[in-house]
């Protein structure tokens, strides 16, 4: 695996009431080897929370299995961006 650092959007629906403790749960372990939650937010939707994490991809895949196995979570959906182009390197021409 790469040792470059990566970034992933993990999706997660929690049984009702399970927010908090899965929250507490995630922050509590702290770091896994090079991995860590950047962000935590929850929202409105099919999902209760967004999870950010960062760090190698070998160790981001580890926290997102340590994340579905645990009894209280519904589903989950792995998000994880493709390197974006630097638009600034890209010489644009206005519009005729």
């Amino acid at each position: 695996m790469s040792s470059e650092n990566s970034r992933a959007y993990v999706l997660v629906a929690i049984q009702p009431g399970k927010e908090r403790v899965f929250a507490n749960e995630l922050i509590a372990k702290g770091l896994i080897l090079d991995s860590k939650v950047e962000r935590l937010d929850f929202v409105h939707g099919n999902y209760d929370l967004i999870v950010i994490l960062s760090g190698k991809k070998y160790d981001i895949d580890r926290r997102i299995l340590e994340m579905r196995s645990l009894p209280y979570v519904t589903k989950t959906q792995t998000l994880i961006p493709f390197e974006m182009l630097n638009w600034s390197d890209i010489p644009l021409k206005p519009s005729e």
